[in-house]
């Protein structure tokens, strides 16, 4: 009679299962040397932004904060949008409550300082 099965492989398993481990562990990534541990580094960040925000003519509508007023009463401050839709809403605005904002009104590299300083403030 012949054997069409082949045996289980068990003595693969010390070798695939720590390799494995080792790319989940490796795709979770790891702390970043990107200077926000330096809270002077987030106050200046926060400063830039925070004038960034004026200067664009957004406090004028959003509060100095991004927290609403009365002509945008929804806060900002904490957005759950991913930066993608935050981009599309600022260059498309919002109907007639919020216009358009070209690239030479505001650039994509300020879009992403606003974004990531409302986010992180609550």
């Amino acid at each position: 009679m012949i054997r069409t099965t082949h045996p289980p492989r068990r003595w693969l398993l010390p070798i695939w299962l720590p390799l494995a481990l080792a790319l989940v562990l490796a795709a979770c990534g790891g702390g970043s040397d990107s200077g926000d541990d330096n809270p002077a580094d987030s106050d200046n960040q926060a400063s830039v932004a925070s004038e960034l925000f004026a200067a664009k003519g957004c406090a004028a509508c959003h509060g100095a904060d991004g927290d609403g007023t009365d002509n945008a009463p929804t806060s900002l401050a904490g957005t759950r949008m991913i930066i993608q839709q935050f981009q599309t809403r600022v260059r498309n605005g919002r109907g007639s409550a919020m216009p358009a904002h070209t690239p030479d009104q505001i650039s994509d590299d300020e879009i992403r300082i606003l974004y990531d300083w409302l986010r992180e403030s609550e």
